[in-house]
């Protein structure tokens, strides 16, 4: 973990939120898991959503983070888990297509989809945080070995990438500000190649957010980190980032001497050559 702090969560491979908000979950080879949608054509099982304290999923899940708080020696730091965030939630329950066509054709529906997503996202969360004890007085969230004095929750908006900043703004970012509010410190991950332009709606109406996170999209037609070092300098001047990918060398020197330490976190797998490079 070089800096940052050693943290182990309840297995993250299992979509966690897809299941407790009602999506059968299917498996496949190497770890794959993936939910399917759940909602019926009239939108029937929105009750659902936000779980009861029974849920089974979410029994295991609270089952799973009390086995890591037990069995911690002081090595490792206990975090919340993988959480996606309420429009990857919606994604789930309609199925990817279904989900583009109601935000022009059922509105209200997917206004009370969104809402009721993140009521679910806290109630998970918080679920996890009544067994997780404090380190140092704060927490640590999911991935990044990052810590805040308070509770801090991440999580991710990556179906957004079909939607405009407009219309994430108007549609979208309400519900995920409603997650923002409820914990003393967030952080929401944007695909350098999927959802990076969020972060102006984030950056102008989003104060409540603490920090981005910024996934390293390193296939042959993404940005390349010198593309991305503008709007890295934008984001840094009003709030932290936090930077997740694979990095080459020459890409890290870069990125360390082009940005101001101040409010960035790097964690990098330094490699000699890029993996779509190798597979050329």
């Amino acid at each position: 973990q070089g800096d940052l702090i050693h943290s182990e969560c309840a297995f993250s491979r299992i979509p966690w939120m897809e299941a407790i908000v009602g999506c059968a979950i299917h498996a496949g080879a190497d770890e794959a898991m993936w939910a399917a949608p759940a909602l019926g054509p009239n939108w029937e099982g929105l009750e659902r959503i936000v779980p009861a304290d029974d849920n089974p999923w979410l029994v295991k899940l609270l089952a799973l983070t009390q086995a890591l708080v037990d069995a911690n020696d002081g090595s490792y730091a206990v975090t919340h888990t993988l959480q996606r965030g309420p429009i990857d939630i919606l994604s789930a329950l309609l199925g990817d297509a279904r989900m583009g066509v109601a935000f022009y054709d059922d509105a209200e529906k997917v206004d009370r989809a969104l809402a009721l997503a993140a009521q679910a996202f806290i109630k998970v969360a918080r679920a996890q945080y009544a067994l997780i004890p404090p380190l140092e007085g704060g927490w640590v969230p999911w991935a990044y070995g990052l810590w805040a004095p308070g509770t801090v929750a991440r999580f991710q908006s990556d179906s957004s990438s079909q939607l405009s900043p407009r219309m994430y703004a108007r549609q979208v970012l309400p519900h995920d500000r409603t997650i923002m509010q409820a914990f003393d410190y967030t952080i929401m991950d944007l695909h350098s190649a999927g959802t990076l332009h969020l972060h102006k709606p984030l950056l102008d109406e989003a104060p409540e957010l603490n920090a981005i996170s910024v996934t390293l999209d390193r296939y042959e037609n993404a940005p390349t980190v010198r593309d991305l070092l503008p709007t890295l300098r934008t984001i840094l001047e009003r709030k932290s980032v936090s930077l997740y990918g694979e990095l080459t060398a020459e890409e890290l020197d870069l990125l360390l001497n082009e940005l101001p330490p101040t409010g960035l976190a790097i964690t990098a797998m330094v490699t000699d050559k890029l993996l779509w490079q190798r597979r050329i």
